[in-house]
């Protein structure tokens, strides 16, 4: 069997007050992709009562079999993430971490105050092992301390960072984390790149709570955004067509793509957000391809016109239109050419363009 890099993550809770580099540890230079046991299983540790979340041996192993049997991995999701309440609650006979409440009488935030992150990110790279570094940092000071995060400062010390709230399994959760990205743009674009990503936090298709359009547009979102792709679910509940979906390697490309840069919102109309990111392949070495993804977040259809040519696009020969979900070209346009098209209710249109 190929091998997974298997994360084990531990959250710490501080508040810490110039763009400066990306954290350089060589790592997620395209954002991680994989599965996290959190958002679904979460403490799943009463295996008794809730065998059906419970968070074990048996669980992680199987998520690893379906993503080598079932053509995940080739896809791209490499990353097994087993977050908190996989440990013993006390330390074993050489003290090995393990938080307990007699072992820790003053909680976790006394331990997270005096360890930070930038120390720890320091001390991960001094074990010289490949070490993704996820952290929550911004999160907590912006939604616990009402402070403003310094991005450049994040950037400079983690591989990926959570700026919002955790995602829940439920539509209106992952509606207000994709308009949270829309209103933050301004700020989380500029320290986003390879080795260093925006975290939006997990995808939840596969868990019975999306439709087929919502998961469309929690992917295409995710994947516009140059975000880390991690699934928590239980992967025998996947259908046939969320796993398609998930492995759509269109999407992946755009999601994958090595420049990472974050998509840009654009209102087209009060109910229809246009998010354009500019990729590769390029034709030559001057002109980009570029991926619009028209997001209708409300429960009728709009009908929209917007003109590509509009949003960075240069060759002058043109492009050709390709929709991602169907991996179909549809026309040829030039840079004044328009687009007509109906988006349906709580669903995405995803088109590529690449130059002639």
């Amino acid at each position: 069997m190929n091998s997974f890099k298997v994360l084990f993550t531990l959250a710490f809770f501080v508040c810490l007050l110039e763009r400066v580099k990306l954290l350089d540890n060589g790592l997620a230079r395209t954002p991680p992709m994989g599965w996290m046991s959190w958002g679904y299983y979460m403490c799943g540790d009463n295996c008794l009562d809730q065998p059906h979340k419970c968070l074990d041996e048996e669980l992680i192993l199987s998520v690893v079999d379906t993503f080598y049997n079932d053509g995940y991995q080739e896809a791209g999701y490499e990353y097994i993430v087993i977050d908190d309440c996989w440990s013993e609650r006390e330390r074993d006979s050489d003290g090995r971490l393990v938080p307990d409440r007699n072992r820790f009488p003053h909680g976790m935030k006394f331990i997270s105050d005096y360890v930070t992150y930038i120390k720890f990110g320091h001390y991960l790279n001094k074990t010289e092992r490949p070490i993704v570094y996820s952290c929550s940092w911004p999160y907590y000071i912006e939604f616990k301390h009402n402070k403003t995060p310094d991005y450049s400062k994040v950037s400079a010390h983690c591989n990926l960072w959570r700026n919002y709230h955790d995602v829940y399994t439920s539509w209106p959760s992952v509606r207000d984390i994709v308009n949270h990205y829309k209103m933050a743009y301004s700020t989380l674009y500029q320290h986003h790149g390879p080795g260093g990503w925006n975290d939006p936090d997990m995808l939840i298709i596969g868990t019975e709570s999306l439709t087929e359009s919502q998961s469309r547009i929690q992917l295409s979102v995710f994947a516009m955004l140059s975000a880390p792709l991690l699934l928590s679910c239980d992967m025998t509940k996947i259908t046939e067509y969320e796993r398609s979906l998930l492995q759509n390697l269109d999407l992946i490309a755009i999601a994958q793509d090595p420049l990472g840069i974050m998509a840009q919102p654009y209102e087209l109309t009060y109910f229809i957000t246009l998010w354009v990111k500019k990729h590769l392949p390029m034709k030559g070495d001057k002109y980009h391809s570029f991926s619009f993804a028209l997001v209708n977040l409300y429960r009728r259809n709009f009908t929209v016109s917007f003109t590509p040519g509009s949003y960075g696009l240069q060759s002058k020969d043109g492009y050709t239109v390709m929709d991602v979900f169907t991996g179909n070209y549809l026309r040829n346009i030039t840079l004044e050419d328009s687009i007509i098209v109906t988006v349906p209710f709580e669903d995405v249109i995803l088109y590529t363009l690449y130059a002639l």
